[in-house]
Formats: C-alpha cells, structure tokens, sequence
C-alpha cells in the first residue's frame, strides 16, 4: 500500500464521524428529539457530550422509563431506595420536555416515600403524560402507596382533567386505589385504551361500564379483596383476570376476542367465570382453569375462532384426557394449545372413558408443561400425535422434581411415537 494510499485509509474512520455528524446536523431538534426518545435514559443523557448543540436535547426526551437498576441491589434496601430516588429526581429537575410519551416508575417503594411518589405523578399529570407505569411491587402489603385525598381532588379539577386527557395507558401495581379512583379514570380520560391493576388491597368492587368507554385491554391481578366486577364496554378487546374467586357480570362486550381468567385456589364450578361464557364462540385466545364443568362448555359448545387455548390443571386424569378430545372436536381452527399440569398430590382415579378421535387440520403446536412421566401425561402427548394431522412442533417442560433417568425414559417413549416432520423439545433438548 502507498503513503498516500495508507493516509487515506487510516483518515477514513474520522471522516466517516465527520460526515455522520453532518449528516445529523441537518435534522431540526424535533427529529433529534424524537431519535434520543428511543433511548434509555442513560443513553440518552450520553448524547450531551456530542456536542454544545445537544447537550440539553436530552432533557427534552418523551420517554422517562425509570426501570429498576441492579447495580445497588448488594446494599441494603433503604440505600437502594434512596439511590433511586435522588435518580429519578435529578432526571426530573432537568427535565424541560412540556409532554411525556411515557413515564414508568418500578421500584420496590411504599407509603413512607410518599411526598417523593406524589410529586412524580403530579410532575407526569402536568406534562400530558399518554403512557403512565407506577409499579412499586413488591411493596409492603401493610403500607403500600395510595393517592392522597388532595391529589385525588386535584385530578378532579381543571388543570388535573385536562392532564390526564392524553392518557392512553395506565398500569398501578402494588398501589392502593379504590374502585372510585379507577372508575374516575375510565370515565375521565377519554383516550384510555389499557388499564391494568394489580395487588391493591382496598380495590373491593369495580364497574366498567358504558357505551362510550373508549378501553381495550382491562387486567386485574390479585387485588385479594375484591368481591365483583361488572363489564359492559362496547370496545373491550381483552380481559385478565387472576385473583380470588368473584362474581362477574357481564354485559355487551362484542369485541372481546381475548380472554385470560384464573382463579385460586382452583375450583371446580363454572359461575366463577359469570354470563362471560355466552362469548366464549366469539374469542381468539383464551386461557383458563380446567374442570369438568370447562370440559362441559367444549362439549357443548363450538370456538369456531378459538386460535390459542391454554388450560391449566390442579391434576391430569382421564377426564382431562375425555377434555382434550372435546377441545379438538370443538375448536377446528385452534393453532396453539398449552396443557399446564399441576401435581397437587391428589390420588388420580382409574375411571376410564371412551375416549374419541377427532382429526384436527389446523392445530400446529402444543404444549405440555408440568409432564410428570405418568401414564396420564403419556396420554395426552400420544392422543395429540394421533389426532393432530398438521402439528409441526411439540414442547414438553417436564415437572422440576423429574430425575434425570426419568426424563431420558420419558424422551424415549415419546421419541418412539413422534410422528415423522414433527419436532419435538423436552425440556432445553430438541429432537
């Protein structure tokens, strides 16, 4: 290579950061802005060495997502506490941005950092905030966070109604809110689309109810005192439920295509599902309990939409067995099936059943988690094999108190009834 040559190769790394930088130059701060906002925090913050004209743009970012960080998690919890907290609110007092995309507090914090809490969310109120995430799990269930009476008040006034205008999604978790609060937010910001609550002790009834409720996605998660729920939302998509046995009313909901509803401790009755299995035909996914009265539903019924079912299970035995041939006749277009089997030690009966074939053209991947080895989970993963005409793949996740010869045993079985073109993974191993 030539002088020249080798001069010209070894200047080409600046020039090309020459170029870059004039390539983004050209870019008003808007579009600069907008780039930093998909940013960390931290990444963010770095780009104000660049140069003088982006040493404040930074602080203008849409995205304030305030994720829980791991580096102080060897020092005790008070510590890491108030390391977070001098974080957050450094970024806040530099912050210039007029609105928030999203703003996302997860911390383990409680009732005793209140005034610091308080004033995030009122920072996040008067800025528009259109995404907003407190999530202070685990917190301590005897002094977890609540809103203030006078932040409440302040909600309900003109400047607090015209900050929450924007908001789209909302997610508290171990936070204290009555179904006031959260019925005042439904009815309140009309662009909320998601609303997900989880672990609020004082949570005890809930009503989502009207025509021009604009929510799509609604998620409630062990709030363990809650008694009922009433919906009628004319554009609720999807509907979570884990918790305690309630009652459920349920009124129009001719969107709803995706349902998830766990109750515990398991139970065997169908109420605690409510009037929601009138549209059962009509959904896509839907995650659920398995009992003999589930079992009656797909027996009697036809999910000619059902496209992913998950069911889980206190105990497999041949009615589960009876169950999954009544799933395959009953859901023809189901791509996606999870079978979870959970060994709560009970005695499985030997009442068999005449169990039918039902060819299924559409059903692709299943799932067998919590496979124990016994005669029932062999089953099951055989009745599958046999019946299940176009299945590509299928993953066993094999119970944690399986021995290793134990596993091997089981793999073989299954191996030597594998259909040829279907795979199959037995716990992190592919065959």
């Amino acid at each position: 290579m030539t002088k020249k040559a080798r001069h010209i190769s070894e200047d080409a790394p600046e020039k090309q950061k020459e170029n870059l930088e004039d390539w983004f130059s050209r870019f008003p701060d808007d579009i600069l802005i907008h780039i930093i906002s998909g940013l960390t925090l931290k990444e963010a913050a770095r780009t104000s060495v660049l140069s003088s004209r982006w040493k404040y743009l930074w602080t203008f970012t849409t995205s304030l997502d305030f994720d829980k960080k791991v580096k102080y998690m060897s020092f005790p919890p008070d510590y890491q506490q108030s390391k977070y907290i001098s974080w957050v609110n450094k970024v806040l007092e530099l912050h210039r941005g007029s609105r928030i995309n999203q703003f996302r507090i997860c911390f383990r914090l409680d009732a005793k950092h209140k005034c610091n809490i308080t004033n995030w969310v009122n920072t996040a109120i008067a800025k528009n905030v259109r995404n907003f995430e407190l999530d202070l799990s685990p917190g301590t269930y005897d002094n977890y966070y609540e809103i203030p009476q006078e932040c409440y008040k302040n909600l309900q006034s003109g400047c607090g109604l015209s900050g929450i205008k924007s908001l789209r999604s909302l997610t508290l978790c171990a936070v204290n809110v009555t179904g006031e609060v959260v019925e005042f937010f439904i009815h309140n910001c009309p662009l909320l689309e998601n609303l997900r609550i989880t672990q609020s002790p004082d949570l005890l009834s809930l009503k989502v109810v009207g025509s021009s409720i604009p929510l799509k996605c609604l998620d409630i998660q062990f709030c363990y005192s809650i008694k009922e729920i009433e919906i009628s939302a004319p554009n609720l998509l999807s509907f979570k439920y884990i918790g305690q046995d309630i009652n459920l009313h349920v009124g129009s909901l001719p969107q709803l295509v995706d349902v998830v509803f766990h109750v515990t401790p398991m139970v065997q009755k169908m109420h605690c599902i409510g009037s929601i299995v009138s549209y059962l035909p009509q959904l896509k996914t839907l995650e659920l309990d398995g009992c003999n009265e589930v079992f009656a539903q797909f027996s009697q019924r036809e999910f000619p939409k059902l496209m992913n079912l998950n069911i889980s299970f206190t105990a497999a035995n041949q009615e589960t067995l009876l169950g999954l041939s009544f799933i395959m006749k009953a859901c023809p277009f189901l791509e996606k099936l999870v079978l979870q089997i959970w060994n709560n030690g009970r005695r499985i009966g030997k009442k068999r059943h005449q169990i039918s074939k039902h060819s299924h053209q559409h059903l692709k991947l299943v799932e067998l988690q919590g496979f124990n080895g016994r005669e029932i989970d062999f089953e099951l993963a055989f009745y599958v094999f046999e019946n299940a005409t176009m299945l590509e793949k299928m993953i066993i996740k094999p119970s944690g108190s399986r021995k290793r010869t134990t596993l091997k045993n089981s793999t073989n079985m299954l191996k030597a009834k594998l259909p040829r073109g279907v795979k199959l993974t037995v716990g992190s191993c592919d065959f």
